[in-house]
């Protein structure tokens, strides 16, 4: 059974699946989780909510977003964007290389540098 982790917003606790965040952003001191159905508002940064996400799974694409891998559908390399599963489009401000570096080595895809 994959392990869940564990969020804290001001009234709950929630237990989640990491595959099913398809992104989080930087919100201050906090971090805004982005699920299927739902925004979870957590406190805790972005920075250290990361540490407790799988480095094989996510990837840090600027200073207020990190994404889920696996929902990648999409590399605009002129706009810097990425485009998800769920249609939405996310900004990168990490070179393109060190993006499709990162794909190739750590999340096991067949991308050319």
């Amino acid at each position: 059974m994959k392990q869940k982790i564990q969020l804290r917003s001001q009234d709950h606790i929630y237990l989640i699946d990491p595959d099913n965040i398809y992104f989080c952003q930087s919100d201050n001191c906090y971090t805004i989780i982005n699920l299927a159905s739902k925004k979870l508002l957590v406190s805790q940064s972005l920075t250290k909510f990361s540490k407790e996400l799988p480095d094989t799974q996510f990837i840090r694409v600027s200073q207020s977003y990190l994404i889920n891998s696996n929902f990648i559908s999409l590399i605009e390399k002129k706009r810097k964007i990425i485009k998800l599963d769920n249609e939405i489009d996310i900004p990168f401000t990490i070179s393109i290389k060190t993006l499709l570096e990162l794909l190739r080595l750590k999340h096991n895809y067949a991308v050319e540098l």
